[in-house]
């Protein structure tokens, strides 16, 4: 009598009570319980068994113990094990549930296998014998009044409804569980018991499954809320199936109040699992902090070996040339002298561009640069853009074709500026197109939200698409940021990566947006939108 006490409060109270002891009665209940268990890593091998009296599966449990499911267990099992792994991989508490069975036609066993996450990561499958239920079913088929008499002492609650949904049969289980008569509920809508957001759900399944026969939930078992005459809402595990009658289909429900179990498995779950869950958060977040400060530390290491060879390499060819030309002066022809010079005017152009472009980040990063607003036409800058690179555009063949016949584009911008984004753009486009493609230019007027306010307002703007091999999806964003460059620069492509990080920055100072993405074909677009009016920040 007293040990009896003793469990009762252990199972009112857990807290109160010693782990020691609440792990004790949780193996007392493990062996008590018929079921056949199988513990089972994430990657699918098998780690450990429970046996039972009740079910087989293969010839010895042993046998498959470190094995994978697609070794060790019975190939009627397989499929269904690795459809729950896959189906609860990232998923908590979450239960994969079916049915199957084995044997041959003189010992034909029906089986209820349910899969579930464990507090450590682990999935337990758990196996209960339902050959007499099963025999239940198919009683009804052959005998009502064989069926009823079964059904009424089943433990289970038996519903059975038809086509429209209205109760045909309540079990004394089913009243013992939501607390109805059957005079009550028979002829009433099956919705009765069901909570206010599943009704209508209900009522359009009956509805489409009589307007198209697809099955969704007959032959599957699930978990669900159900409402008691109370009103106190309660989970349960429904398995739904059909059977034909004369005057139609009929649907059998039969259900399992799982509150206990849940109440169980969340103390269960919260008592062993809330240190590890907090400890594990915590090394993940140390983890991400060391991998992008890694990550950041590498990414500025290799832009500044890429600023170095920039810098070294119009120098060297400045004072390589320069020394060439002094020793050589009175040997060779003029017009390789002319060569020279052309060779120090071209790298002396290159290393000032670089110096140039270091100088906008620092005023870019300091809010010094200075911007003149005035009322410009897009199209006209992106004009005077495409004749400065006439010369290598014909060079190579390639064409930029402006998609609209409007003759002005017009906005409020700082015209040097955008041109300088234009031709960033641009410039980008050409160290990584084929010879003999286009650039095409679309201009674009849009409602958008500017960086630096709350409302839209109207913006104008152009979509740069060139023919070339696209942007690696990871570095769609990283290409306009500082220290980092795609991967087909560091796969040998000539550049710093510094044109479309200032270009970045300008268009935020104008209180607009660029960004670049994939064209679902080929080649890369790249959107910049800026207010028709310059937007005043608050």
């Amino acid at each position: 009598m007293q040990s009896e006490e003793i469990q009762s409060r252990i199972w009112q109270n857990p807290a109160a009570f010693p782990p020691e002891d609440i792990l004790r009665e949780l193996e007392n209940l493990l062996r008590s319980n018929p079921d056949y268990w199988l513990k089972i890593r994430k990657d699918g091998v098998i780690v450990d068994y429970k046996s039972s009296r009740f079910i087989r599966i293969g010839e010895s449990p042993d046998e498959f113990v470190g094995k994978h499911i697609s070794e060790g267990l019975p190939e009627y099992l397989r499929p269904i094990a690795e459809e729950a792994l896959d189906y609860l991989s990232g998923r908590k508490n979450q239960v994969f549930w079916k049915e199957y069975s084995y044997g041959d036609s003189n010992n034909l066993r029906y089986v209820e296998v349910r899969f579930v996450v464990l507090y450590d990561g682990y999935i337990m499958s758990t196996h209960r014998d339902i050959t007499e239920r099963k025999r239940l079913e198919a009683a009804f088929l052959e005998s009502e009044s064989r069926f009823l008499t079964m059904a009424q002492n089943a433990a289970d609650s038996i519903i059975i409804i038809n086509e429209e949904g209205l109760i045909q049969f309540f079990n004394r289980a089913a009243e013992l569980t939501f607390g109805y008569q059957v005079e009550e509920v028979v002829g009433k809508n099956v919705n009765l018991i069901m909570p206010m957001h599943i009704k209508s759900e209900h009522d359009r399944y009956l509805q489409n499954y009589k307007a198209t026969g697809k099955k969704n939930i007959i032959g599957k078992g699930r978990e669900i809320t159900a409402i008691r005459k109370t009103g106190e809402e309660f989970p349960c595990e429904l398995a739904v199936s059909e059977f034909n009658t004369k005057t139609g289909k009929m649907f059998t429900g039969i259900l399992r109040d799982i509150s206990q179990r849940k109440s169980q498995e969340a103390e269960l779950y919260q008592y062993r699992n809330h240190l590890e869950e907090l400890v594990e958060k915590q090394t993940m977040d140390l983890k991400l902090a060391k991998n992008i400060a890694e990550e950041a530390s590498y990414m500025k290491s290799l832009f500044l070996a890429n600023i170095s060879h920039e810098l070294k390499t119009p120098i060297h060819a400045i004072l390589s040339y320069a020394e060439l030309g002094e020793d050589k002066s009175a040997t060779v022809s003029p017009e390789k002298i002319k060569e020279y010079f052309q060779i120090i005017d071209s790298s002396g152009k290159r290393l000032l561009s670089l110096l140039d472009n270091l100088l906008d980040i620092a005023k870019l990063e300091s809010g010094k640069m200075r911007y003149i607003y005035e009322k410009n036409c897009l199209k006209d800058a992106t004009k005077f853009v495409v004749n400065e690179l006439r010369v290598i555009l014909e060079k190579r063949n390639i064409r930029v074709l402006l998609k609209d016949n409007r003759d002005r584009w017009e906005a409020e911008f700082d015209i040097e500026r955008i041109q300088q984004v234009i031709r960033n753009i641009i410039s980008n486009a050409l160290k990584f197109i084929p010879d003999g493609t286009n650039i095409e230019i679309q201009m674009i007027e849009r409602e958008f939200i500017p960086r630096k306010n709350k409302e839209y307002v109207k913006g104008i703007g152009l979509q740069i698409r060139d023919f070339g091999p696209g942007i690696p999806p990871e570095d769609l964003d990283k290409i306009f940021e500082k220290f980092i460059q795609s991967k087909q620069v560091k796969a040998g492509t000539k550049g710093t990566g510094l044109g479309l990080s200032i270009s970045r920055e300008i268009v935020n100072d104008h209180n607009g947006l660029l960004y670049a993405e994939n064209h679902e074909e080929v080649g890369a677009i790249f959107t910049m939108l800026i207010p028709e009016v310059k937007v005043s920040v608050p």
